[in-house]
């Protein structure tokens, strides 16, 4: 099936409501040896995308037919949108030490129910893909996610951001406001080199922010525990994690699962509760959260006498290990990113300035954006 046939579905949002109050559990300090990426995992090799719980899949897996035939009609203006020979860069990070870049690509390897057409295509990648034709993009530009690499001090800052204004000239700054109880703003990290490849050293908690318009009080959250990111590969001039494969594109400027549009150059992953996934709502799918949407019910995931959710997980968000307690799921997918402007938006952006927005976290919030969001 054809990505555009996926889009043409209609708009997926996610939403996120009543999470305030759940206790997130600290990472180890000693690593645990089954939480670690494999040499071979990190080293890549193509294949396709898979991530037992707890591991990340190859960088650059291709889940793909690789069935690649050129398909003229796409125009992409280079000028405007960075070279299509390496992966339209909207900046330049040469010859920095801080290097800038938005992730362009985010595929999912795990789990399996969230790597099919609905929730890969219709939510994550029409959600990160940019609003530009002229950049072979024609989504809607609101799911941005950004990383700071700092190669001087071996350190990566990465979040979320609101909608930009001008994400050619201005660029984009990192999301940090609160939504009731829930704090949103970039996680910092130690990474560490191993010739031109990095991954970060302390997992951490991050909230992604998701907008389903460009007003900032229509966020939604998503909550992400023990983010790790892993195999990261630059490319010579800093300005590419990955790269642009043009002709995967069509005339309409749309790819489809017949060629990967992004190379991959990195993984990432972490775990999201099963109490959490009962909370995100996909509205498209008659509200239906995520934790049902994983457990084959209709509307939430069923619950014992005690209100335990009876569907188990495939990850323990109490001894970070796969199985045991089952009361988590693992997330793990490969990323493709290009540099971009990041600038400080404090005091001048609402969603860059850490002000409280006056925005509902409860059972509401879904209604709320969903009444802002467009028509399409």
């Amino acid at each position: 099936m054809r990505t555009v046939s996926a889009r043409r579905l209609g708009r997926i949002a996610v939403a996120l409501a009543g999470i305030g109050g759940a206790a997130w559990v600290a990472f180890a300090c000693v690593e645990d040896p089954h939480r670690r990426t494999s040499r071979e995992q990190a080293a890549g090799g193509g294949g396709p995308c898979a991530a037992e719980p707890g591991q990340l899949p190859a960088p650059d897996c291709n889940n793909s037919e690789n069935k690649c035939e050129s398909k003229p009609g796409c125009v992409i203006d280079e000028t405007r949108c960075g070279s299509k020979a390496t992966c339209l860069p909207l900046a330049d990070n040469k010859g920095k030490s801080v290097l800038d870049f938005r992730i362009r690509r985010l595929n999912i390897a795990a789990p399996p129910a969230l790597t099919g057409e609905l929730i890969q295509n219709t939510v994550v990648t029409r959600g990160i893909d940019l609003a530009e034709k002229t950049c072979g993009e024609q989504g809607t530009g609101l799911f941005t996610w950004l990383l700071r690499v700092d190669k001087a001090n071996n350190t990566i800052v990465t979040g979320g951001a609101p909608p930009p204004t001008d994400a050619f000239g201005q660029g984009y700054c990192f999301a940090r406001f609160d939504v009731g109880p829930n704090k949103v703003q970039p996680i910092t990290s130690k990474i560490e080199f191993q010739n031109d490849t990095f991954r970060s050293l302390d997992p951490q908690n991050v909230k992604i922010p998701i907008f389903l318009n460009e007003q900032i009080d229509s966020v939604i959250l998503l909550p992400i525990s023990d983010v790790r990111i892993e195999g990261v590969k630059m490319t010579a001039d800093d300005n590419c994690i990955g790269n642009l494969n043009e002709i995967a594109l069509d005339r309409d400027c749309f790819d489809d699962s017949l060629c990967a549009k992004w190379t991959t150059a990195g993984a990432l992953g972490g775990f999201i509760t099963l109490e959490e996934a009962d909370s995100v709502k996909i509205r498209d799918l008659n509200n239906k959260s995520l934790c049902a949407f994983l457990a084959g019910e209709l509307e939430v995931c069923s619950r014992d006498g005690a209100g335990k959710i009876l569907y188990k997980g495939d990850f323990c968000s109490t001894d970070k290990t796969a199985g045991s307690c089952q009361d988590s799921v693992w997330l793990a997918a490969t990323f493709a990113a290009s540099a971009v402007k990041i600038f400080d938006g404090a005091g001048t952006v609402p969603g860059c300035s850490g002000v409280v927005q006056e925005v509902d976290a409860g059972v509401d919030a879904e209604s709320d954006a969903s009444a802002d969001a467009p028509n399409d």
